[in-house]
């Protein structure tokens, strides 16, 4: 196997990005959540660190930490991303805060030895969590916080376009994706004061129009270091579909305590167009493979021979070629990505984690057409049988891990 290349040390003024994704199961001394996930990268420029985080399957986060501490070891929280919960559709949030230099040169030196923890309110101690990994080569964050569907409507806003004024240096960007009983939602914000709600009205350029869908609130205003949100909605019968089919009466509303009655606002659009994404996909069942091959120090052992695995949103994985890779992942609408291993973690007794860059080897679009970056985390099982073995035989070695793709 091929050893893998060192990542270039942090120099002054570099961006570093760090990436974990979180379960339940790696809470240390208080159970976590054992269905949740969820997806956090940091970009961590001088003393900015600035985070997307993306979550699912557990309750409305009430805070978001980093902690001091290796896996396995519960640490003292060292940087507060997220202090108050966001609203309750929100499925993701971007922000960005300060830390200190010992905190940020510590982080970049030694992402393995602190991790991220969502809190929940049926999980005060932490419902999921994960140990950093530092990535070979920047991430959009807005594509962390939108996951991994491609949206079909956008919006771009402005204080200029809100009748009546509004907030003249504000800007938003709205990714939505309307179908059956809710709406999917992604805005990022720029030069706004505290963000307290997100509506689509009906309403024809240059008029006030009716809410006909409510997309998330919070009263007393989020947190002014939180500067986007993504979430899913739940909408009345007929709401989206009648949305889908003529976008362009309708048009999207950014609330903050400042301006109540809205600061930006943008008409919807139905034009296609592309946007980042990013995808954990964790394995549903799969082997690692080995053959028992001849050992350059005598004898026979068994060695890596490939990998097949179905992943969730029906990505399959292998090797292109049984013995030599690359790795490949091919999702079912024709997408697919190779991947290169750029670092190696170990985790105990099984298969180490890996950050590998991703070629494009598929259709333009789709699932995976947007990843750069691929990290195989949480890892359990599917190290090669030890001792002896019997020539031209195979092992297969069940095993599980997430993979996310970055782009």
């Amino acid at each position: 196997m091929l050893a893998a290349p060192a990542v270039p040390a942090h120099a002054s003024g570099d961006e570093v990005h760090l990436a974990a994704a979180l379960r339940g199961a790696n809470e240390v001394g208080a159970p976590g959540d054992t269905d949740g996930h969820s997806t956090v990268v940091l970009r961590i420029s001088g003393n900015e660190v600035t985070f997307a985080a993306r979550w699912d399957r557990i309750g409305t986060p009430t805070a978001v930490h980093v902690h001091l501490g290796a896996r396995g070891a519960d640490g003292d929280v060292r940087l507060g991303l997220l202090t108050t919960p966001p609203p309750s559709s929100a499925r993701g949030v971007t922000g960005t805060v300060r830390a200190g230099n010992d905190l940020v040169q510590a982080l970049v030196a030694d992402p393995a030895g602190f991790y991220v923890n969502l809190h929940d309110a049926a999980h005060p101690k932490g419902a999921v969590r994960g140990q950093f990994h530092r990535l070979s080569k920047p991430v959009d964050l807005g594509g962390v916080l939108h996951g991994g569907d491609q949206a079909t409507l956008s919006s771009q806003a402005g204080g200029g376009r809100h009748v009546p004024g509004g907030d003249a240096d504000g800007r938003a960007v709205w990714w939505l994706r309307p179908g059956g009983s809710s709406i999917a939602y992604t805005v990022s914000w720029s030069g706004l004061g505290r963000v307290s709600a997100g509506r689509l009205h009906k309403g024809a350029p240059g008029r006030s129009g009716a809410v006909v869908a409510d997309l998330f609130a919070a009263a007393r205003g989020l947190p002014e270091n939180v500067t986007g949100v993504a979430g899913v909605t739940p909408v009345s019968a007929g709401v989206a579909e009648r949305i889908a089919a003529k976008p362009d009466a309708y048009y999207t509303n950014l609330h903050t305590l400042d301006f109540r009655g809205g600061a930006v606002r943008g008409p919807l659009s139905g034009e296609p167009f592309t946007h980042p994404r990013a995808l954990t996909a964790e394995v549903l069942r799969g082997s690692q493979i080995y053959a028992c091959t001849p050992l350059p120090a005598g004898g026979h052992g068994f060695t890596q021979l490939g990998v097949t695995a179905r992943l969730r949103r029906g990505i399959d994985h292998s090797f292109v070629t049984p013995g030599s890779g690359p790795p490949q992942w091919i999702a079912p609408d024709g997408s697919a990505v190779r991947g290169s291993v750029v670092t190696r973690t170990p985790n105990g007794g099984h298969i180490p984690e890996l950050v590998l860059d991703a070629a494009q080897a598929g259709a333009g679009t789709g699932l995976l057409a947007h990843a750069t970056q691929i990290l195989r985390l949480n890892t359990t099982g599917g190290t090669a049988p030890a001792g002896a073995c019997v020539p031209g035989t195979e092992a297969r070695v069940p095993y599980g891990a997430d993979y996310v793709f970055l782009g």
